[in-house]
């Protein structure tokens, strides 16, 4: 990746320039310190040589850190667009089925706990992704902050959705559930109530 080799770059430079801009000034200082004949332009060369490795450093400083906020928003945008595939691709399995009887909506209903148990991990990436955009945002400006927004927004917005069908899914599978349980009780109810007949019409009717 360019930023770590530039990292690596700018290390070995850094340390190396370092070590050889210290011995030409401890030349120079060794040279000062003599009385070398020409000690002003000695010491011009040297002020020019410390003058030309700061610049060179500020250059590379500047290298790194553009580099780096240039990794920073290329991130942002693979970390968005992947959280976006995964909510949108949790709200496609969401499936429409309510079950046929007591036992399929109940089986129903446990899938879809375990379901949004899944879906609730997404949330520390939605979180991460509108983070990142607050923070870079303040960062840019003009068609770059409004570009991180938008990835931010089709973030939130396909979130909000998901957690609306869940939340949607989940009410339905509780109310056929409920339903499915009162018909059983009526069921039993009316099944107890023709056994109770059939035992007092069996009886035998006073002579």
């Amino acid at each position: 990746m360019l930023r770590d080799k530039f990292r690596e770059f700018s290390r070995d430079t850094s340390s190396i320039g370092q070590e050889r801009v210290d011995g030409v000034n401890g030349l120079a200082d060794a040279l000062i310190a003599a009385g070398h004949s020409e000690n002003a332009t000695v010491a011009e060369w040297k002020d020019g040589l410390n003058e030309a490795w700061a610049d060179l450093l500020e250059l590379i400083d500047t290298r790194s850190q553009m580099l780096a906020a240039s990794y920073e928003l290329h991130r942002f945008y693979h970390d968005a667009r992947e959280t976006l595939a995964q909510v949108q691709h949790k709200q496609k399995q969401l499936p429409e089925e309510v079950g046929r009887d007591l036992n399929t909506a109940e089986a129903m209903q446990r899938m879809h706990t375990a379901y949004e148990h899944d879906i609730q991990a997404l949330s520390a990436q939605v979180q991460q992704v509108q983070e990142d955009a607050a923070r870079l945002e303040k960062a840019y400006a003009g068609e770059k902050a409004a570009d991180i927004r938008r990835h931010e927004q089709a973030v939130s917005q396909a979130w909000a959705e998901l957690r609306g069908s869940s939340q949607g899914r989940r009410r339905l599978l509780l109310d056929t559930v409920d339903k499915f349980r009162f018909l059983r009780a009526v069921r039993d109810l009316l099944l107890w109530m023709d056994g109770v007949r059939l035992q007092i019409e069996g009886q035998e009717r006073p002579r």
